[in-house]
């Protein structure tokens, strides 16, 4: 190749390159312009999905624990009682004769019941944060109501749960069946899932989530 034919070439190389450096920034304007359509379209239902995960735990976590007391009553063929704390976050199981009060005659029986208590006891959950109990259903409040001391004594918090405004029990009897009874869980977003029991079967239904109707 001559020296004059050189800077030609050079030149003619040097073009190409900008072209191709043209194209490949068009190419890439391109991508982010598909990106940020695909991610108009994908986004928001991911955020929503998101957003909406924590009330269906929510309810998804108070579903399961009326089950697992349902369960208990029929494993143990003695009824067991749900309650929750209407306005707040706190839920309770415990056997049903844990509400008749203790006979102070019997040292035998003081003892029996200590013992029963460590096995088949109550327990308590709470929902997870940001998500309460719904503290009316349909617009009618619900009534709550304090526990013994001696009802809660065995839990490890017995003194804040004897504190705690309780629902009525959802009780469970000892063939699965229960009362029609329905509670509710919401978000700060006023949104909305329901539980309701079937009083037959004992079985609990969940409904989607919808915003809450006053």
């Amino acid at each position: 190749m001559s020296r004059l034919e050189q800077p030609w070439s050079l030149r003619a190389r040097h073009g190409e390159s900008l072209r191709s450096a043209g194209f490949t920034f068009a190419e890439l304007l391109l991508v982010l312009a598909l990106l940020l359509v695909i991610s108009g379209l994908v986004l928001p239902p991911v955020m929503r999905m998101m957003a909406d995960q924590p009330l269906k735990e929510a309810a998804e976590r108070a579903r399961s624990q009326i089950a697992t007391v349902r369960l208990k009553a029929l494993d143990s063929s003695a009824a067991w009682q749900f309650r929750f704390e209407p306005g707040g976050r706190h839920y309770l199981w415990t056997p049903q004769e844990s509400n008749s009060p203790t006979s102070g005659g019997s040292g035998s029986g003081a003892a029996n019941n200590a013992a029963a208590s460590s096995t088949t006891g109550p327990s308590f959950g709470e929902l997870p944060k940001g998500i309460l109990f719904l503290s009316d259903i349909n617009g009618v409040p619900l009534t709550v109501e304090r526990l013994p001391q001696a009802m809660v004594a065995g839990l490890s918090n017995g003194y804040e749960m004897a504190q705690v405004g309780w629902s009525a029990p959802m009780t469970f009897q000892p063939d699965g069946s229960a009362i029609d009874s329905e509670l509710a869980v919401i978000d700060s977003r006023d949104r909305q899932i329901r539980l309701a029991v079937r009083g037959f079967t004992g079985g609990v239904t969940v409904s989607s989530i919808e915003n809450r109707r006053r």
